[in-house]
C-alpha cells in the first residue's frame, strides 16, 4: 500500500509490504514519486490519479520498475483519503504478473487451438465403396467417385498419375524410356 500526493506524484508513505515487493527500504520509497516506478508517461500517471482524486474511478492496470528494473504487471485499487489536512490517494497495488502471463499463455493456447480447428475436417464412421469401381456411397444413397468425396469432406486436393502397373496394363505398347 502506498499513500500518495495526487498534485506532486510523491510516495509520502509506504507499508513493509510494498518495501519488500518493490524492492526499497521504507526510507528510499517515500524520496520517489509514483512516475519513477510507473511506465507509462508522466502525463497518463497524473491523469489517471485525477480520476482516482475525483472518484470516477478506483481501479487500474499498470506496469511498476521494481528497485532491480524488472517490470510486473500490478493492479491497482485507489481512492481519495485525507490525514491531517493532507489529501492523499492510499493505493493497494497487487501483483498480477503470473496472472497475466497465465492469460497470455492461455489465449495463445487458444488461438492455437482454433487454428487447428479450422484446419481439421475428418472422415469418420464407415465409407461403403464399390469394390469394382471404388465409387463411395454418400448419405443421401448417391455414388460419387472416390476424388470428389475425399475432396468434399477433407482438405485433401488430388493430383492425377498413373502408377506403373496401370501404364503396363493400360498401354501394354508403351515402351519404357
Amino acid at each position: 500500500m502506498l499513500l500518495i500526493d495526487p498534485e506532486t506524484g510523491a510516495i509520502n508513505d509506504a507499508n513493509p509490504r510494498a518495501c519488500l515487493f518493490y524492492g526499497y527500504t521504507k526510507d528510499e520509497l517515500i524520496k520517489l514519486k509514483i512516475t519513477d516506478i510507473n511506465t507509462r508517461s508522466k502525463t497518463e500517471i497524473f491523469m489517471e490519479m485525477e480520476r482516482a482524486k475525483s472518484e470516477k474511478r478506483n481501479y487500474f492496470n499498470f506496469k511498476h520498475r521494481l528497485s532491480n528494473g524488472v517490470v510486473k504487471d500490478v493492479e491497482v485499487f485507489s481512492g481519495p483519503i485525507v490525514i491531517g489536512k493532507k489529501f492523499l490517494l492510499c493505493s493497494v497495488i497487487h501483483d498480477i504478473s503470473k496472472r497475466k502471463s497465465t492469460e497470455k499463455e492461455r489465449e495463445r493456447l487458444i488461438d492455437e487451438l482454433q487454428n487447428a480447428l479450422a484446419e481439421v475436417k475428418k472422415l469418420r464412421g464407415f465409407l461403403p465403396i464399390c469394390s469394382s469401381c471404388k465409387k463411395i456411397r454418400d448419405d443421401k444413397g448417391y455414388w460419387n467417385q472416390i476424388e470428389s468425396f475425399i475432396r468434399d469432406h477433407s482438405e485433401a486436393e488430388f493430383t492425377h498419375s498413373i502408377c506403373p502397373e496401370c501404364t503396363i496394363k493400360l498401354y501394354p505398347g508403351l515402351k519404357k524410356n
